[in-house]
C-alpha cells in the first residue's frame, strides 16, 4: 500500500504568504553562512541534508484528500477537500483510459467536499465517479453545493457516471483489491473513519473524531477498530490543553490523544493530521517535537514501572513512529 496525502490542512484552505516565503528564504541564507556552497549539486544537498522541513518545506494548506494505491486499476482516495484538485490533475497525466475512481467521505463539511466541483476526472465522459460515505444524504448535498448562488454550473455538467453508495457501520465494502470498514465517530452531524485492509497492510483513515471521556475505558469500540493498523491517520489538530479546554464540543481531538489511542492499539505508525488552519510550518514542526517527545516519556514511564514486575506484560513499543502528514507526503507500507 502507497498512502499519497493530497490535502492535510482542515477547517479552511490556508497557504503561504509573500511574507512567510520572506522568511523562508532569510532563514535559509542565514543558515547557509559559512558554507561551501559555489555549485548547484551542494545547495540542493544542503537544502535536502541541512534544512529543517519548516524552513526548506511546508505542511500546505489544502483541505483533507488521502488516496490509497493498491496495484488497482481503480482509484481510491478518502474525503474531497481542495487537494482533489491536484489529485485530479495528476490522474488526467496517466493517460486517456477511462478510469474509475472510488471517493470515501467522511462527513460533509465544506473543508471535505470543496474540492469535488474542481476535480477534472468528473467531467470526463467515460469516467465512473463513485461515492461512498455514511450519511443518508450524499447525492443531495453534492449537488446543492454545485448550485447557484455557490456555484456556477451544476453538477449535471459533470460528464462522468456518478453513483452514491451509502454504507454503515459493520459492513464491508469491497474497491480496488481492498476490504474497508466503517466506524463512526463523534463530530457534529457525525463523521465516518475507514479501515482499508490490503493484503497483510491495514490503513485507517480517521479525521474529524472527538474522544471524550469513554476513550479512556477499557471497552472503548474505536480501539477495536484501529487494533493493529499499520497505519492511523488521526485527526490532531489540537493540543490537550485545548482540545479539553477552549476547544471542547468541537468535534476534534489531540495530539495526545492519539499516541495514547494508537499505543493501546498497538499501531505500528501514527500519522497527524487535518491541521489547524492558523498553524505555522515552525509551530507544527514544534507540535511533532511535543508529541515525540510525550511518546517517549510515556514509554520510558512505563518500563519503568514495569521493570521487575513478575506477570507484568513488556512496556509497550508502539506507536513506532509519529510523522506529521503534509501535502505531497508518501508512505509506503
Amino acid at each position: 500500500m502507497i498512502i499519497r496525502f493530497w490535502g492535510t490542512r482542515g477547517s479552511i484552505p490556508t497557504s503561504l504568504t509573500a511574507a512567510d516565503v520572506r522568511e523562508k528564504v532569510t532563514a535559509a541564507l542565514l543558515a547557509s553562512r559559512g558554507k561551501d556552497l559555489r555549485s548547484e549539486g551542494q545547495i540542493r544537498k544542503f537544502v535536502q541534508d541541512d534544512l529543517p522541513f519548516h524552513v526548506a518545506g511546508t505542511c500546505g494548506g489544502s483541505t483533507p484528500c488521502v488516496e490509497i494505491v493498491t496495484g488497482s486499476e481503480e482509484y481510491l482516495v478518502f474525503d474531497g477537500g481542495s487537494g482533489l484538485r491536484t489529485l485530479g490533475q495528476r490522474i488526467m497525466q496517466s493517460g486517456s483510459k477511462s478510469k474509475t475512481i472510488h471517493i470515501f467521505l467522511s462527513h460533509l463539511h465544506y473543508d471535505h467536499i470543496q474540492g469535488i466541483p474542481f476535480f477534472t476526472p468528473a467531467y470526463i465522459p467515460g469516467n465512473k465517479i463513485i461515492f461512498h460515505g455514511g450519511h443518508d444524504n450524499i447525492k443531495e448535498s453534492l449537488t446543492r453545493h454545485m448550485e447557484v448562488p455557490y456555484f456556477p454550473i451544476n453538477i449535471d455538467t459533470m460528464g462522468a457516471e456518478l453513483i452514491y453508495e451509502k454504507h454503515n457501520p459493520g459492513d464491508l465494502v469491497e474497491v480496488a483489491d481492498c476490504q474497508i470498514s466503517i466506524c463512526e465517530q463523534d463530530h457534529p452531524g457525525i463523521s465516518f473513519g475507514y479501515r482499508i485492509e490490503h493484503g497483510s497492510k491495514s490503513a485507517v483513515y480517521s479525521t474529524d473524531g472527538e474522544h471524550r471521556m469513554p476513550a479512556h475505558g477499557k471497552t472503548y469500540p474505536y480501539i477495536d477498530f484501529i487494533r493493529n493498523a499499520n497505519l492511523l491517520i488521526f485527526d490532531a489538530p489540537y493540543t490537550l490543553s485545548q482540545s479539553i479546554g477552549s476547544r471542547e464540543d468541537w468535534g476534534h481531538s489531540s495530539n495526545i490523544m492519539g499516541v495514547e489511542l494508537a499505543a493501546r492499539a498497538n499501531v505500528e505508525k501514527l500519522a497527524l493530521f487535518h491541521h489547524d488552519p492558523a498553524a505555522t510550518d515552525l509551530q507544527m514542526s514544534d507540535f511533532l517535537k511535543h508529541t515525540e517527545k510525550f511518546l517517549f516519556l510515556s514509554q520510558q514511564k512505563i518500563k519503568q514501572t514495569r521493570a521487575g514486575i513478575p506477570g507484568v506484560p513488556p512496556a509497550r513499543t508502539h506507536p513506532q513512529a509519529v510523522v506529521i502528514a503534509y501535502d505531497g507526503l508518501e508512505l509506503e507500507l
